[in-house]
């Protein structure tokens, strides 16, 4: 049985690959500030077809890391490495040769690095047995960062709590529809502290908060319309050019967008596969005009891509 679907993964005697995907956020409240630091949210995450990989070989007399790509530390600060410090803790691991091939871009809200450290707690729980099992690497998923148990789960979930504590997704999800969309992802990078710092006015009043419906995520072409992040409020506070980004997308793309996660991604939900590619040309030729006009080209205009739900296999 595979535990772990949404890693996808091969193992050999003294090494294994693994590909880790991103994630978006469909739906995103935030609900209060908890006593520990953190907040409380409600959110509805899904995984997309866009990979990094990750491959470890027992190697050296040394941890070695290889990052190839933008956006990601080749020291002790990423979270594969945090991730390996963890086992550790546990069992007995040699020097490893990793390699980590980033795809997925960095301070968008697409959870690289979450994905990532997912991905090495099961290659290594693959090649040196975690003695908690299944316990264990949930536990130490929670201690990497909020997202990272989400890419230890199945699929598409909706989670409480800071985002670990993970439910079924409303089925059927998104009505059965192979939903795609576009990705714009600006060079602006948003802090996570400071996108929820910035909400402090919408936390103190529970009249803001809206209430996640399962059915608007049950039904074929209703859940288009059905997307929400109430951190874009505080981003659009407190970075002029991702305000403007946002009225941009109102303008032309009505009531089917959002922000993912603490951005500074948007998504653009559309229907078929056909349907996204003409859009993702179409904005990145409106997006010539639209950067010109804000005199920002270099740091709005990064990326333009398209995306599919992705539904891995559960054995």
């Amino acid at each position: 049985m595979n535990c772990y679907p949404l890693i996808e993964r091969k193992v050999e005697e003294t090494s294994a690959s693994a590909s880790a995907p991103a994630k978006i956020n469909l739906w995103l409240e935030v609900l209060h500030r908890r006593a520990d630091g953190f907040h409380e949210v409600e959110t509805l995450m899904a995984p997309i077809s866009l990979f990094d990989r990750l491959h470890i070989q027992i190697e050296g007399d040394q941890d070695n890391l290889e990052v190839m790509g933008e956006g990601a530390p080749s020291n002790d600060e990423n979270l594969v490495m945090q991730a390996l410090q963890l086992a550790r803790q546990t069992r007995s691991i040699p020097p490893l040769a990793i390699q980590l091939t980033k795809n997925i871009p960095s301070r968008a809200g697409l959870g690289g690095g979450s994905s990532d450290a997912a991905a090495m707690l099961v290659l290594l729980d693959e090649l040196f047995e975690a003695p908690g099992g299944r316990v264990e690497l949930k536990q130490q998923a929670a201690l990497l960062g909020s997202d990272v148990p989400f890419f230890l789960g199945s699929g598409s979930a909706f989670a409480t709590g800071r985002g670990e504590q993970l439910h079924d997704a409303p089925q059927p999800f998104l009505g059965g529809d192979e939903a795609h969309f576009i990705l714009w992802i600006p060079e602006i990078g948003v802090d996570t502290a400071a996108a929820y710092a910035s909400l402090s006015g919408h936390l103190t009043s529970g009249d803001s908060h809206r209430k996640f419906r399962e059915c608007d995520f049950m039904e074929k072409s209703v859940w288009v319309g059905s997307l929400h992040n109430r951190l874009l409020d505080g981003v659009r506070r407190i970075e002029p050019a991702l305000h403007e980004v946002a009225n941009f997308l109102d303008r032309w793309h009505p009531g089917r967008w959002t922000m993912t996660g603490s951005g500074s991604g948007f998504i653009i939900a559309a229907p078929d596969q056909e349907v996204a590619k003409e859009e993702v040309q179409s904005l990145r030729s409106r997006l010539v005009e639209f950067c010109a006009d804000l005199k920002v080209t270099g740091s709005v205009a990064r990326m333009v891509l398209e995306a599919q739900l992705w539904r891995p296999a559960v054995s």
